[in-house]
């Protein structure tokens, strides 16, 4: 295989690089969920094109649903990496204790961009980085910048984003940090996903895979290797899935799913939003049969969490699998499960999919109707 590393840095011509291509990403690490089988365009999350897949007699090409009623674009929270993200780069738990101007500013600027307080977050993180020059602290001046660019990625700002990362890239590389460090592989995977929604397709799939490489000899050292193993699986089934590539995207994906109930068990919402996605990608493959029985376990896990979000939607992507195949009876109970859902957790992504079961079931019975 082609040097992903290599590759990447003729992006960047008047960055120095050593031997290691690697971008840091140390907020807590997301999962990329596939939520809705619906109309309109197919999204893969930020990159943006009309994908031709059918439904239906041509009425409906699948779509990613692109943004969520948690605001994150299409990346919900799945399991993240344990170290504590000060850690990462070097803080001790006694830096931490003395709450220091510095590390508070750091953590309002990480909670306003979970909030999404945009804005306030920006302010945050231009405030601490002028405290961390004036300390002179290496570290801080680093992590200002891994957070910049993060919040940069979460706005869509991906060009900002990866000046950023260089920037930190540079800092890191200048501590001697090692191409086979958990870290270096995170942040690999980042870079990847970067290229990946630019629509690099040859340079993100190099990355995916060198990521795939790296991790294979670690994944079973400690839990936070199993966790990035994961991860990867999961972006790299997506990216396949993107590509047409169906057969190698379920096989991830299900690498994914076994790390994700080994870590998590078998009853978390990262296994529901998994089981959604094993539905959605053997739809796409033709094979309705998995995917009914994958929805229905997702709709199994769904029904004993605390938190209802999304499960209104799995209920009618199982209604639009019933639909195809032609158990309209079915398919209609689903759809208005997926409604009450949707209404009485103030849903409305769910709503919104179970108008569009009720849509298709309306234009399939008028067809039958036109057909006697």
């Amino acid at each position: 295989m082609l040097n992903f590393v290599n590759t990447v840095t003729k992006l960047w011509k008047n960055v120095k690089y050593t031997k290691s291509m690697v971008y840091i990403f140390i907020q807590p690490q997301k999962f990329v969920k596939r939520i809705n089988i619906t109309p309109q365009i197919f999204h893969s999350n930020f990159l943006q094109y009309v994908n031709k897949y059918q439904f239906l007699n041509a009425i409906t090409p699948i779509k990613r649903n692109t943004k969520n009623s948690r605001g994150s674009y299409g990346i919900l929270t799945y399991f993240v990496l344990s170290l504590n993200i000060l850690k990462w780069l070097g803080f001790e738990d006694e830096d931490e204790k003395k709450e220091s101007e510095l590390i508070m500013t750091l953590k309002r600027a990480v909670l306003s961009t979970q909030r999404q307080e945009y804005n306030k977050a920006e302010q945050l993180l231009h405030l601490a980085l002028r405290l961390a020059q004036q300390q002179q602290d290496q570290q801080g001046i680093t992590y200002c910048y891994d957070l910049m660019a993060n919040l940069a990625f979460e706005t869509l700002q991906l060009d900002k984003s990866e000046k950023l990362f260089v920037s930190v890239l540079q800092r890191l590389l200048s501590t001697g940090v090692k191409d086979n460090d958990l870290k270096v592989i995170h942040i690999s995977l980042k870079l990847a996903r970067i290229l990946h929604l630019k629509a690099e397709v040859e340079k993100a799939e190099l990355g995916y895979e060198w990521c795939l490489e790296q991790i294979k000899d670690q994944k079973n050292d400690s839990i936070d290797g199993k966790m990035l193993c994961g991860i990867i699986h999961d972006w790299y089934a997506q990216f396949l899935l993107d590509g047409g590539q169906l057969e190698k995207s379920l096989q991830h994906l299900k690498e994914a799913y076994k790390i994700c109930a080994e870590i998590e068990g078998n009853n978390t919402e990262a296994n529901m939003l998994l089981l959604n996605d094993l539905g959605i990608t053997c739809w796409r493959a033709g094979d309705l049969s998995m995917a009914e029985k994958f929805l229905n376990e997702a709709i199994g896990v769904g029904s004993n969490l605390e938190d209802k979000m999304h499960v209104g939607t799995v209920h009618a992507n199982l209604g639009l699998i019933y639909l195809q195949k032609g158990i309209t009876k079915q398919a209609n109970k689903y759809c208005k499960e997926a409604w009450h859902i949707g209404r009485k957790y103030e849903d409305n992504e769910a709503v919104e999919q179970a108008n569009y079961c009720f849509d298709q079931i309306k234009v399939v019975l008028d067809h039958e109707k036109s057909q006697t």
